[in-house]
């Protein structure tokens, strides 16, 4: 089955995978994991095509290594991707409230 990713998207999730790949042994209580939140997904977007919620998990991936080598603690990385959630769900015009 052809890849649906783009030329660059494949080229960057391959650099990803060697890093993962370097780690060894010591990650596969994460893949474990990883494949409970693919799963988790899949069940909760049946509508939303496999490879778009892919690209969502590795942006969303991306923007968590980069909040924690900032400092940010798991608690204000929930909140920065629930207000970024808001943000992007917010009907036009309206002023959305954090919960």
């Amino acid at each position: 089955m052809a890849s649906r990713l783009t030329p660059r998207e494949r080229e960057e999730l391959a650099v990803v995978l060697a890093a993962i790949r370097a780690a060894g042994p010591a990650l596969d209580a994460d893949r474990a994991t990883a494949v409970e939140i693919a799963d988790l997904a899949r069940t909760a977007l049946p509508d939303i095509n496999e490879v778009e919620i892919g690209r969502v998990l590795f942006f969303v991936a991306a923007a968590v290594r980069q909040l924690a080598s900032t400092g940010h603690d798991p608690l204000a990385m929930g909140n920065v991707f629930t207000l970024a959630a808001i943000d992007l769900t917010a009907i036009a015009g309206e002023e959305a409230e954090p919960p």
